[in-house]
């Protein structure tokens, strides 16, 4: 029935992987598991060998990137449903499989979310800005999710028919990170596949340090750049992307778009606060958008 499809680089899956293959000895219906690895190094390869046995494993020689990945577990998947769910997760309902179950046998299913949490306590400060993004930015409630169902369509932890994946895939043109999710959901929208949501998350365990969230940051820009390229500046895909929004409406208004020019000034400044791990959100918004136009001249 469900094909588990759980994308690799770099991250130790072992735990993720145990934990679906025992809930899914419990389940009567069909559960496949299919692990690829996208090019992590030796000694993932070898700490991750260890499941080998009890689900399929394939290991790609170098990396496909994040878009191209995804479209590779058709090639192996036999179920009619796809369960993607990103290597640095942890399954914490013992009942996660079954519950998708229950939904798409109760429901004319073609995308399921199910959504992802990060941790309640307050992390370190080196890991506290992707903490604090994703907690009041990225983690999304069951009843914000159902408002707009389309808006901030995560990869992580979702469910496709696998005769629409056939249809909508991935963007492979995409190979830097970042967007590859906020395309996707697009060209489901447009091609009008309703997106279904449930309450049942996993958890985001492995938080990027305040460097390196910068540094994805940045590459998720420049990712965002080409995603406009490729939907031609669409408007109904610009009026939900917060950041552009805000931009076009600084580049409209004189003293904006100066106050804007100037505040480069300060980017050494932000940059040093937000990988100490001193800032507010607002810091952060300025910063991606200095950077944002900065790529954009």
């Amino acid at each position: 029935m469900i094909t588990v499809c759980i994308p690799v680089y770099n991250s130790d899956v072992c735990a993720l992987v145990e934990a679906l293959y025992e809930q899914s000895k419990k389940i009567k219906e069909t559960i496949e598991i299919i692990v690829i690895d996208d090019g992590s190094i030796p000694a993932i390869k070898k700490l991750n060998a260890v499941f080998s046995t009890k689900v399929i494993h394939i290991e790609n020689q170098q990396n496909k990137g994040r878009a191209s990945i995804r479209n590779q577990f058709l090639e192996f998947a036999f179920q009619p449903f796809l369960l993607f769910i990103d290597g640095d997760s942890e399954v914490i309902s013992p009942t996660f499989l079954s519950d998708y179950i229950q939904y798409i046998n109760s429901n004319e299913t073609k995308v399921l979310c199910g959504a992802s949490v990060y941790q309640k306590n307050k992390p370190d400060r080196k890991h506290f800005l992707r903490w604090k993004y994703s907690i009041v930015r990225e983690s999304k409630s069951i009843e914000e999710r159902l408002k707009n169902p389309s808006l901030g369509f995560k990869t992580n932890n979702f469910l496709i028919r696998k005769t629409v994946f056939e249809k909508v895939k991935f963007n492979e043109t995409l190979l830097g990170y970042g967007h590859e999710d906020t395309l996707f959901g697009f060209e489901l929208a447009q091609s009008k596949i309703t997106i279904h949501h449930l309450e049942n998350p996993v958890l985001n365990k492995n938080l990027d340090d305040n460097a390196t969230f910068l540094a994805k940051t940045n590459e998720g820009l420049k990712s965002l750049l080409q995603v406009l390229e490729i939907v031609n500046h669409n408007e109904q895909f610009t009026q939900n992307i917060k950041l552009v929004v805000a931009y076009q409406r600084i580049k409209k208004n004189p003293i904006l778009n100066f106050s804007l020019s100037i505040s480069v000034i300060s980017l050494p400044l932000l940059t040093y606060c937000l990988k100490k791990g001193f800032f507010t959100l607002r810091m952060f918004d300025l910063y991606k958008l200095i950077q944002f136009g900065k790529l954009r001249k």
